[in-house]
């Protein structure tokens, strides 16, 4: 009976010891959209800092926090190898950068053009061009800032917009075809 018991013993420690090399994996099954501003700009832009806001003064930034859920599952594979102490998260669905939509309600001039309200502005290329969408590093309001949607200080100076509220829709799709639509309201200040 005891060499049963040790076996079953060895058996289930080889499992966990498997078990604990092998990442978390995880898919993204929600997503915050917030506008924000830049708290500290570092070196590299992947590790700046942002505060939210609701009114853009000196720079436009949107950010992407990503909600997970764990997917479960064991791998009996014992062939892994494990180094480190903590598991690794791995995210199995991705954010389809192609999909991104952002649409304001209202009208703006943007380089003496006018760009009509609900026009995606990924789409208009001298637009396209005055943005940055990158991974982030650091987190965000006590949670992940995991994209960063950046406007240029080029496009905020040859942009007027109205005093008034603008409701901005933010459109997206995963991977495995999951899609998300975000609504917030901000003020620019010319």
């Amino acid at each position: 009976m005891k060499k049963i018991i040790k076996i079953i013993c060895v058996y289930l420690f080889l499992i966990f010891l498997s078990n604990s090399c092998t990442p978390d994996h995880l898919l993204i099954s929600d997503i915050d959209f917030t506008s924000a501003t830049i708290k500290e700009r570092k070196d590299r832009r992947e590790f700046n800092d942002y505060l939210p806001t609701s009114i853009f003064k000196k720079d436009i930034v949107f950010i992407i926090s990503y909600h997970t859920d764990y997917i479960a599952g064991i791998d009996l594979g014992f062939s892994n190898k494990c180094y480190a102490f903590t598991k690794a998260s791995v995210i199995d669905n991705d954010l389809l950068e192609s999909s991104y939509s952002i649409k304001l309600n209202r009208p703006f001039t943007y380089n003496n053009k006018i760009i009509s309200e609900n026009q995606n502005l990924l789409e208009i290329e001298d637009i396209k061009n005055q943005i940055s969408i990158f991974e982030n590093y650091q987190t965000f309001n006590n949670g992940s800032a995991d994209r960063v949607i950046e406007f240029s200080q080029n496009f905020k100076n040859l942009s007027v917009f109205s005093n008034d509220d603008y409701k901005i829709t933010f459109n997206c799709k995963t991977s495995d075809n999951r899609e998300f639509e975000k609504n917030i309201t901000v003020k620019f200040e010319n």
